[in-house]
């Protein structure tokens, strides 16, 4: 079945931003951040997206960056005209040429910018573990960059619930 080889085959690419000693090792990332990418794309409500499900790829790639809430704040500012902090920004190439996306095979999806500061803090707040929050952060990054959004409560609803049920799956 196509939806199993795509699962099967990703490219992730664990960075930091800021000089920052990361809470968890890279690789744990990156073997998780597959986990979620394969349990996503076994679910027909997520293989069956526009980003999944239009073009040939046989590799799923995407990158996943760290930094402090001083950088994420800059970004956040300087792409979201917000001036504040926030756990998670996504940069989802598609969003400028859909037709940009497919190289040698590979869906390139973009990257994910997570705040260390935000997650370890939120997951003392929701009474988290902080890889209970990491977790939800990677699953909510990925979604954005399938090109699932929040903009309404019944979009919210379903991003939040597909979160949980793939949290929950780990």
């Amino acid at each position: 079945m196509k939806t199993t080889q795509k699962m099967m085959n990703s490219k992730i690419e664990i960075n930091t931003l800021d000089k920052l000693r990361l809470p968890f090792k890279k690789g744990d990332i990156k073997k998780t951040a597959q986990k979620i990418l394969s349990l996503l794309v076994l679910m027909p409500q997520i293989s069956s997206c526009k980003t999944l499900s239009r073009q040939d790829f046989q590799i799923i790639s995407f990158e996943i960056s760290f930094c402090t809430d001083r950088l994420i704040r800059e970004i956040n500012r300087d792409y979201r005209s917000k001036d504040k902090a926030t756990d998670v920004i996504t940069f989802a190439l598609f969003a400028d040429d859909e037709n940009s996306i497919i190289q040698n095979d590979t869906l390139e999806l973009g990257e994910i910018i997570i705040s260390i500061d935000t997650l370890i803090s939120q997951a003392q707040e929701n009474g988290n573990t902080i890889e209970k929050e990491l977790y939800t952060l990677i699953t909510h990054g990925i979604l954005h960059l399938l090109g699932f959004d929040h903009l309404t409560q019944k979009d919210y609803d379903f991003v939040v619930g597909i979160q949980e049920a793939i949290v929950n799956n780990l």
